[in-house]
């Protein structure tokens, strides 16, 4: 079942998907000394004169303290949002004549969720794969961060330091000299390693007056932020970069699993396959697949195994005699043990007969016992016996319910 109301407003329109929303969070960030730095590093991106080997020098000097150069993950932030929505991070072969959509890479996402849940039982987020590992920057997780950095900024432009003027007009002069280079211009490298030094210098001095008591918690917040921003763009960059390599071998072990169904198939698997983590999967699944017991698929874990093991026993009426006294409640109790069936004959034999041959079968010690301390023996025994036949049978089904 499915929503109808706007649906057909939603298929009769375009959704003109954009990364508008960060821009927008991006946008109340960039004040104070960010606005600066942001323009410059924008601006040696797209200048042509500049070669890539000046252009990482550049960069290099701008980097000197990286939680002070928040124009450049700023202007990565955006740039990277924008390439999720037109979905140029995404993993292309040689023979990929349209290249990777948005569209395709929700689709592959959604499809990584549901896989990694039936296969492995878990969140796919437990392993780096899940939604926001993919679209995180994109659908705003980075925005707390960005809206630390604006408050951070502006206290810290509250407070008018000198060290901040000084580093803005170091940066302004860079923006300046790369503003000036025109086409065919031809690059002063000189003046440029002049700046570039000076820049350094103000950016050092600007980090020692906020490393000081008064600014530490602000820069403290510069430096988490970027860290953060940072590693979510680098996780989406390489999540998305082998998208469709992912998705094929979890769709993959999807389909190998599917087939352990079918007893000929998974014997053909087990077979066929040369690696010993395959073959004990498909021959031990019959086995293991008869282990697991519902009633224990929401169980907790072992510290939680005697309260299950109490609670199953109550539910199947054990212990069912209690009274070693009642002889004949022993001996039927012992007609009833799955370890004396077969190696016991009953019929004929009077009740202490029963408990006689039953404590002697289970190597219980008769010796100096008359029927009443047999019995009580027994009764012992077969009691924790049913104890430990549904302890056993948890214990296969947490072992065959536990990824490994």
């Amino acid at each position: 079942m499915s929503v109808l109301q706007g649906l057909k407003s939603l298929a009769e329109s375009n959704p003109n998907f954009s990364n508008q929303a960060v821009q927008d969070t991006i946008a109340e960030a960039n004040i104070g000394f960010v606005t600066k730095t942001k323009t410059l590093q924008y601006l040696v991106d797209v200048n042509s004169t500049l070669t890539d080997a000046q252009k990482t020098t550049v960069r290099a000097s701008l980097n000197v303290q990286p939680h002070l150069n928040i124009g450049r993950y700023l202007q990565d932030l955006d740039n990277h949002t924008f390439k999720i929505v037109d979905g140029s991070l995404g993993e292309t072969t040689a023979n990929d004549t349209l290249g990777p959509t948005f569209l395709e890479h929700l689709g592959a996402v959604d499809g990584i969720q549901g896989m990694y849940l039936s296969l492995y039982g878990v969140e796919a987020s437990t392993a780096g794969k899940g939604v926001d590992d993919y679209f995180g920057t994109l659908r705003g997780t980075m925005a707390a961060n960005l809206t630390s950095i604006k408050q951070a900024v502006q206290s810290i432009t509250a407070a008018a330091l000198a060290t901040d003027t000084a580093f803005q007009t170091a940066t302004q002069n860079i923006l300046n000299f790369v503003n000036a280079l025109g086409d065919s211009s031809t690059l002063d490298e000189s003046t440029l390693n002049s700046l570039l030094s000076a820049f350094e210098t103000t950016a050092n001095n600007f980090n020692t007056a906020l490393a000081g008591t008064a600014f530490a918690d602000r820069r403290a917040i510069l430096i988490s932020a970027r860290s953060a921003i940072v590693t979510q763009i680098a996780t989406e960059v390489s999540n998305l970069g082998n998208i469709r390599t992912y998705a094929e071998s979890l769709g993959q072990l999807v389909t190998f699993q599917a087939l352990a169904g079918n007893d000929k198939i998974r014997s053909l698997i087990a077979t066929t396959a040369q690696t010993t983590a395959w073959q004990d999967y498909y021959e031990n699944y019959e086995i293991r697949f008869a282990q697991l017991n519902a009633k224990y698929q929401n169980t907790a874990g072992d510290s939680d195994n005697s309260v299950i093991i109490d609670n199953e026993l109550r539910q199947r009426g054990l212990p069912d005699v209690t009274d070693y006294t009642n002889l004949q409640a022993v001996a039927e109790k012992a007609s009833r043990d799955t370890r004396l069936a077969g190696n016991v004959s009953f019929p004929g034999r009077s009740v202490a007969e029963v408990i006689k041959k039953s404590c002697e079968q289970l190597n219980i010690n008769i010796t100096g016992r008359d029927v009443y301390g047999q019995s009580k023996a027994l009764l012992e025994n077969m009691t924790n016996f049913d104890r430990d036949s549904i302890k056993l049978e948890l214990e296969n089904h947490q072992r065959a319910n536990t990824l490994s």
